[in-house]
């Protein structure tokens, strides 16, 4: 079942970032603003689920987890908005591919979950697909990125960002054992909200259009897609190893792939039909495991 939760928090992901990316090429809203609108356009309809399936039973340590997520996670998300400001986007991005790998260490020190062998194995081929999918020239040779961490502060930054959200999904999983799925989502998304507040009021559009946030459409779409993502990829963190979970999560990437090339024709798409290839054995490899 865990598998289903992935796949669909996958799914709802990339319809996110395709309509984020619908809405700053098309709409011309802020990039602050579309990521602003996943946490606070959430907020009301993980607010109709968390009412729906009350009363929740909560653990006093749950609020402890949260202090221990929620500021790694803004600080993550920061640097990966710094990130992408300062460094070109096709030298970032597949940084962002190695938080599976972060996890198979964080996962067996903080939960003590081990994967086994061939799980690992999986693992490393869907990072290695990922990767690949996000090389905007072979030409420039697989390992540019790799280089670019010498010369540019951005890979510096995703790579410290991803190694913070894996250890913040570690607490993350610990959070839903003290709560359930949906009632930590609401209170992600809120605290997410709050904590983000302050950078996103920042933006001059934002200034300028304060009323357009809740009468964007889009906006709401984005809202609603992250909202399903959060509560499925807590239901999959339960029941399975986060490292697992997070790699077959990496399915967005192939749905990325595929808008890509419907909605905005993008090219190279035998180099990254051979990145799906690595993904989906490592993903078959990851189930044998």
């Amino acid at each position: 079942m865990w598998a289903l939760f992935s796949v669909i928090a996958a799914l709802s992901w990339a319809t996110a970032d395709l309509l984020s990316k619908i809405a700053m090429n098309r709409k011309g809203l802020d990039e602050y603003v579309t990521l602003y609108a996943r946490f606070v356009l959430s907020l009301p309809i993980l607010f109709l689920a968390l009412a729906k399936s009350w009363p929740h039973h909560i653990h006093p340590s749950f609020w402890i987890m949260c202090i221990l997520v929620i500021p790694g996670d803004i600080i993550a998300s920061t640097l990966y908005i710094k990130a992408l400001k300062i460094s070109p986007i096709s030298i970032v991005v597949p940084f962002m591919s190695f938080a599976p790998v972060f996890m198979l260490l964080t996962s067996p020190l903080l939960l003590k979950e081990w994967p086994s062998i061939t799980g690992t194995i999986g693992v490393l081929l869907v990072t290695s697909g990922a990767y690949i999918l996000h090389i905007n020239r072979i030409q420039e040779g697989l390992l540019e990125p790799i280089k670019a961490i010498y010369k540019e502060k951005g890979p510096i930054l995703v790579i410290l960002a991803a190694f913070i959200f894996s250890i913040d999904t570690a607490f993350g999983k610990k959070a839903v054992a003290y709560s359930d799925p949906i009632f930590f989502s609401f209170y992600y998304c809120l605290f997410m909200t709050l904590g983000y507040t302050p950078l996103t009021l920042k933006s001059q559009w934002l200034k300028r259009n304060l009323s357009h946030i809740v009468k964007e459409p889009l906006l709401w779409g984005i809202g609603l897609c992250f909202a399903i993502g959060v509560v499925c990829f807590l239901y999959a963190i339960r029941e399975a190893n986060i490292a697992y979970v997070s790699a077959l999560g990496k399915i967005s990437m192939i749905v990325a792939v595929i808008y890509g090339r419907i909605f905005f024709h993008e090219e190279g798409i035998r180099r990254k039909i051979a990145g799906v290839f690595l993904m989906i054995l490592g993903i078959y490899l990851i189930f044998r495991g």
